[in-house]
């Protein structure tokens, strides 16, 4: 009766296991879990091995502007630090923008002597006052090494500009390598070059956009009085007079000639002055050049600001020397400059190129002694093609040559000017001035800000109409064909 019981219940539960079975199901399951274990393992040593990768490799920069891509210059200057560098983000817990976070990742991939170090100043309210008396506002970097350090403030890398639809300013232009690569090579360097400004005789003061842009190129302006001084500085990489409303002495200009006689460089702006000063002049006179009467205007229209013939979009000589590494779409916009004429006869050491100039339907008008000009070109005013802008240089030596380069208008460094042509006259100057302090590679660099602004898709109205016929009418129509292609082959079959 047991055997007949014990074979019941096992034809009722329908199973039976064998030794075989046993090991075989224990085989398996053992093969299982160490096959889990070491898939876990391989997960978890693949993460380790990501998150020691540089973030140019994990992240990447799918933006159309490559907003988030450091350039071959940045990437040469930092790989080539010999001396440490750091990055201090000033920047509130949460309050951290994009762009300039992600931006320093790629910095601190590049060098181990470079270190990025985030500080809130909710939690360390006197950090920054080591570095500068100035407030320094959220989304800064201070760059430090050694004793040098400089702010880089968030206004400065995230450009904006005023919509004058919604009258708000909103971000424009993000410069952040830009402003980032010029403060670790302006605290890296030991020694930069130094513009003199001529003061004393009422000179115009140049713009916020262009005193940035020398900063930028890691230039330094000081003042110069040589009514003081006995002579211009031996340190002097160049020397700035900008529109005196005064005639310079008979002494500062000896010293000027004698300056540029031994090799020095001179960036020169004048503005129209019914007075008259002839030691000024003096320094044009012996480089081959005078000053014209009257304003240039500009009879060709697309090259003067609209209604405005005096205000001139002049044409740039991007062949010159002095205007190296400029751009093919920059512009410059100048007001009331007078033509810079060449003398009938100059030493024939000199060279002498314009740099800004009319198209050849300029023509000048003379103002009159109560001040007012007519637009308007008349019989009797000279035409043709005038100079704005001139460059002479002179050999000294087989190794120095001095250089004087001559505006006729200080509006070329006004920031409102400046905003018309989208920073251009400050590109160029900044320029010339990068040339004519013969800057290292190393110091300065021509990085430009990379844009924010919404691109739009434009269509032509004969663009437009094809885009709906495709869409309304071809697209459908292949769609109800196809449909109906396949209804025929079900059909027959």
């Amino acid at each position: 009766m047991k055997k007949i019981s014990d074979r019941l219940k096992k034809e009722k539960t329908g199973i039976s296991v064998s030794g075989e079975e046993r090991k075989k199901n224990l085989r398996h399951g053992s093969y299982v879990s160490i096959m889990t274990v070491i898939v876990i393992a391989l997960v978890a040593a693949v993460n380790l091995v990501v998150g020691q990768l540089p973030s140019s490799v994990t992240q990447i920069d799918a933006s159309s502007r490559q907003l988030y891509t450091i350039g071959e210059d940045t990437e040469n200057l930092v790989r080539g630090l010999e001396q440490d560098v750091t990055l201090y983000y000033v920047v509130t817990g949460g309050n951290e923008n994009e762009y300039i976070s992600r931006m320093l990742e790629r910095y601190e991939d590049l060098s181990d002597h470079l270190t990025v170090e985030k500080v809130d100043p909710e939690l360390h309210p006197t950090f920054t006052s080591q570095y500068t008396d100035e407030e320094v506002s959220d989304n800064s970097i201070i760059v430090v090494s050694g004793d040098k350090s400089r702010v880089v403030g968030s206004s400065d890398m995230l450009v904006q500009e005023l919509n004058y639809y919604t009258y708000s300013y909103q971000v424009t232009e993000f410069d952040g390598e830009g402003q980032v690569t010029s403060a670790i090579a302006y605290v890296i360097s030991d020694n930069l070059p130094v513009l003199y400004q001529l003061t004393g005789h009422d000179e115009q003061s140049l713009g916020s956009s262009l005193t940035d842009s020398i900063e930028k190129n890691n230039i330094e302006i000081q003042d110069l009085s040589l009514l003081t001084e006995e002579s211009v500085p031996e340190d002097a990489a160049a020397l700035l007079i900008c529109s005196p409303s005064r005639d310079i002495s008979e002494e500062e200009a000896q010293k000027i000639l004698s300056y540029l006689e031994g090799g020095g460089k001179v960036l020169l702006f004048t503005d129209y002055s019914q007075e008259e000063m002839p030691n000024l002049e003096s320094l044009l006179t012996n480089y081959g050049l005078q000053k014209g009467t009257g304003i240039v205007m500009e009879g060709d229209s697309s090259y003067y600001y609209p209604q405005r013939p005096d205000v001139l979009i002049p044409e740039i000589n991007t062949d010159s020397s002095v205007l190296s590494g400029l751009t093919d779409d920059v512009y410059a916009l100048i007001q009331d400059a007078q033509p810079v004429e060449t003398l009938e006869e100059y030493r024939d050491t000199l060279e002498i190129e314009n740099l800004l100039t009319t198209t050849d339907s300029g023509y000048v008008k003379e103002v009159s002694e109560d001040g007012m000009i007519s637009f308007q070109q008349e019989e009797g005013d000279d035409t043709g093609t005038f100079a704005v802008g001139v460059s002479v240089t002179e050999a000294i030596d087989d190794e120095t040559e001095s250089q004087l380069i001559y505006f006729s208008s200080s509006t070329l460094t006004a920031d409102e000017l400046d905003q018309y042509v989208s920073g251009g006259n400050s590109e160029i100057l900044s320029c010339i001035l990068t040339n004519l302090c013969e800057m290292e590679d190393n110091i300065t660099f021509n990085i430009p800000a990379k844009s924010l602004s919404v691109e739009y898709l434009s269509y032509t109205n004969q663009s437009a109409a094809i885009f709906k016929v495709i869409v309304i009418a071809v697209i459908p129509a292949a769609f109800l064909l196809v449909g109906f292609i396949i209804w025929m082959k079900r059909r027959k079959q």
